[in-house]
């Protein structure tokens, strides 16, 4: 005879645990559901930081599209166009990390100030003869205090330059030829080394590279300049998307941490039922023997192992799969008890009849379990409960239906017909009880897939509805 599964429908322990695998298939929902909730808010936001960083652009195109507005003559005004570039480029660069802008802009064009980088005051200089180090000091010149709270920027290209003449041996900055702009090199270290002693300064603290080169602010070259910037800030945006949709992927790490959790509900459930069995025996507590603690540790044991196993596997299936939870948790559910017959038909504890029987009901039982998991989060929203709660309605429901409209006869004709083959009315019988219980799997699992399907639908009509939401906010 059956050992697992009872004529009225799935034994107890059954029941708890098809709702314990929904519940479990619940949480691995919800977390995945966190990650693409969490991907959904990240894209969102790295558009609004692409547009913030591309409207600094704009601005700074819209100076350069006008240059005789810009102060200054011919000769000149690519200082002007390098303070508004290295505001803009600067400020686009912190926009597009989710960052404020760093840099503003000095308004008062007659003061000894430029801009201001994260609140220190700076002096922009791109000035050719000796590489800015002579504006530089002129600047320093008409104010002395400067240095106390404020620095310089100079090209990149000239920085960089200095620096390499910097670290060359006295003997190899001396043989530097005049092509190789020995004299210039020489002049520019000297009036570094007294900069450094008249200010007690280091060069590199107060004086910095910009992001751009000295031709790249000229009026002819700084729209390409804009648009390599352009590409840049493209290509950084790219790699935030990048950066954000693998952290919204499925992980190991995270997967051991959904079996762990699983493995502690199943464990807890194991022990509170093996408790509650062992009450119901008429124990109590105080008379729990050696025996009754290892029973109930031995079932707490399987319990966090099969739930380990539950959680991992159904985390794989709806991330690797592509499968709903719902359906993950049934496949897992009916995996383990079908392993579980096969397991009691190989000892010689149930027949083959058995064998079909409880498989079959098996089934039947999971898939109405994994509908009701769906209905019951639809119904009731909280994560988890939902599918807890339906989960249990819908098995107890069907074991009601099946024990009252069927009386238990069902497993009593496939018992009978092995003996009774003569009797062909009990043939025609339970071949038509066997079609009306295939029909009834088959529209459970329709209707499973069909709710299935229409929740899908629901959470990409959900986001589209979020996208134009965000659209709808954008344009006004």
């Amino acid at each position: 005879m059956k050992k697992d599964l009872t004529r009225g429908g799935v034994a107890q322990s059954c029941i708890l645990d098809m709702c314990a695998s929904q519940g479990i298939g619940a949480i691995v929902g919800e977390v995945n559901q966190l990650r693409a909730d969490e991907l959904l808010q990240n894209l969102i936001k790295q558009d609004i930081n692409l547009e913030n960083a591309l409207q600094e652009l704009q601005k700074v195109r819209d100076i350069v599209a006008q240059p005789q507005h810009i102060q200054g003559n011919l000769r000149t005004k690519h200082g002007i166009v390098a303070e508004h570039i290295e505001i803009r480029f600067n400020n686009a660069d912190n926009l597009m990390v989710g960052n404020v802008p760093s840099h503003i802009k000095e308004p008062n064009l007659s003061s000894s100030i430029d801009y201001y980088k994260s609140g220190q005051p700076i002096q922009s200089k791109f000035v050719q003869k000796n590489l800015s180090i002579d504006a530089i000091n002129d600047h320093l010149n008409q104010n002395p205090d400067f240095l106390s709270k404020g620095g310089y920027d100079i090209p990149c290209d000239y920085f960089n330059k200095i620096q390499e003449w910097r670290n060359l041996s006295p003997r190899d900055l001396n043989n530097l030829s005049s092509s190789e702009d020995g004299e210039i090199a020489r002049n520019v270290v000297r009036k570094i080394k007294e900069f450094e002693q008249v200010n007690n300064v280091k060069f590199e603290d107060v004086v910095h590279p910009a992001q751009v080169t000295y031709d790249e602010v000229q009026l002819g070259k700084v729209g390409i300049t804009i648009d390599n910037k352009e590409q840049e800030i493209s290509d950084v945006d790219e790699a935030e998307r990048q950066k954000y949709e693998l952290k919204a992927r499925a992980s190991f790490k995270e997967g051991l941490k959904v079996a762990g959790i699983a493995a502690a509900i199943d464990g807890v459930l194991s022990f509170g039922t093996t408790v509650i069995s062992k009450f119901r025996q008429g124990k109590k507590l105080s008379d729990f023997t050696d025996d009754d603690w290892r029973d109930i540790f031995k079932e707490t044991g399987i319990g966090i192992g099969r739930g380990g196993v539950t959680g991992g596997s159904i985390y794989a299936l709806t991330n690797v799969g592509g499968m709903s939870a719902p359906l993950a948790a049934g496949i897992v559910t009916a995996t383990f008890g079908i392993a579980k017959q096969a397991i009691q038909l190989a000892n010689g504890n149930i027949s083959t009849d058995d064998f079909i029987y409880n498989i079959q009901q098996l089934s039947v039982d999971t898939a109405v379990s994994g509908v009701g998991a769906v209905v019951g989060q639809a119904l009731i929203p909280i994560p988890v409960v939902g599918a807890v709660v339906g989960s249990l309605v819908a098995t107890i429901v069907l074991g009601t239906i099946r024990e009252n409209l069927l009386g238990g006869s069902y497993y009593d004709l496939v018992s009978q017909a092995k003996y009774q083959n003569e009797m062909s009315s009990i043939y025609r019988l339970l071949t038509t009880s066997m079609e009306r219980s295939r029909q009834t799997f088959e529209d459970m699992v329709q209707t499973y897939v069909l709710q299935t399907q229409q929740y899908q639908q629901l959470q990409q009509q959900d986001i589209k509805n979020n996208n134009k939401l965000h659209s709808l906010l954008e344009s006004i």
